[in-house]
């Protein structure tokens, strides 16, 4: 993959995570079912899949009883960090959620001690120190300097959610390499198609419980349109077709599943052609690119004291994982 093609994949990563994101908070404002969200999210994915399987644009992958027994492992993990992830959001700041999940590098090197035995010396776990640091003043930095409660007005629901994301999506990382390195070439298990697999399998863990959770709630306030105040005709310069209340709700909730999809598989179709050092790098654009576009499109605060523990906490996560690269190729 030539310079320009990962340029172009990268600003489509970053375009897709970034009306995943707005999307995904329009819709939870009214729409008040993150399950729900969750699962449709995954559905919409297969729209994108299932025809380039069928139509031989992209090798179907030839796998054994042992091998999705691997992956379906790996897609509890998935499902859990996903919806942990969703109902984060849908309870608090987008921004908050995702300043909170710069910790996932914390749950990364505990898991990779309790499965490989190893962990990183001092030059590469230092810098865990300032990434707990900046997200804990990002939280309470303005209530320390006011003077006032820190636990006050904290979203515990957000904080758990994005928590468990950390912890699943770190699992998973590791889990997903041990299963990607277990099986030949031959069966066609690309990373983008263990993602494709992992989304189906997600879908079918996900939509039982949304149905037992949240479908009778669902059925007796159908339409689920009371929280639909004025319908916008556009989100990030995306024209809306809807006209009425149902129809939007749903337009949105495609919108959602499609960004969220697809920003995934420019991720996985990209960062596996750059180095770790890159990856690093790209990862921590990514963070900032959100936090950017809460404020922009979503009117999220982001107050001097925020600010700095967001900055402090993505700088040095970026300075982790290049500190973790380097590392390695020793």
């Amino acid at each position: 993959m030539g310079a320009s093609t990962v340029a172009i994949g990268l600003t489509l990563w970053y375009a897709f995570n970034v009306g995943y994101n707005v999307y995904n908070k329009e819709t939870s404002n009214i729409f008040e079912y993150p399950l729900t969200i969750a699962v449709l999210s995954l559905g919409m994915g297969m729209l994108y899949f299932v025809p380039l399987w069928v139509l031989g644009i992209r090798p179907f992958p030839k796998l054994e009883g042992n091998d999705y027994k691997k992956i379906f492992v790996v897609s509890i993990l998935h499902s859990v960090g996903h919806i942990a992830t969703v109902i984060a959001m849908s309870a608090g700041a987008v921004s908050f959620t995702h300043i909170v999940k710069a910790l996932e590098p914390i749950f990364s090197v505990a898991f990779g001690f309790i499965i490989d035995g190893k962990i990183d010396g001092f030059a590469v776990n230092f810098w865990l120190i300032p990434i707990v640091g900046g997200v804990i003043w990002a939280a309470v930095g303005s209530k320390v300097a006011a003077g006032t409660d820190v636990f006050a007005d904290i979203n515990k629901i957000a904080v758990i959610g994005a928590m468990l994301s950390n912890g699943c999506f770190a699992l998973r990382g590791i889990l997903s390499k041990k299963v990607t390195a277990g099986v030949a070439k031959e069966k066609n298990l690309t990373s983008t198609n263990l993602y494709a697999i992992m989304t189906f399998l997600c879908f079918v863990l996900c939509l039982p419980f949304a149905a037992v959770i949240e479908g009778e709630k669902l059925y007796a306030a159908w339409p689920p349109t009371q929280a639909v105040g004025a319908m916008k005709t556009a989100i990030l310069g995306v024209p809306l077709f809807s006209k009425d209340a149902l129809q939007y709700v749903l337009e949105l909730n495609v919108w959602t599943g499609l960004y969220y999809y697809l920003y995934n598989e420019m991720a996985y179709l990209v960062l596996g052609e750059v180095s770790a050092t890159a990856q690093a790098v790209a990862n921590t654009v990514k963070r900032v690119v959100i936090l950017l576009a809460t404020v922009a499109f979503l009117g999220e605060s982001m107050d001097l004291h925020k600010g700095i523990g967001a900055a402090v906490a993505i700088g040095a996560t970026m300075m982790y994982s290049v500190a973790k690269a380097n590392s390695s190729k020793k």
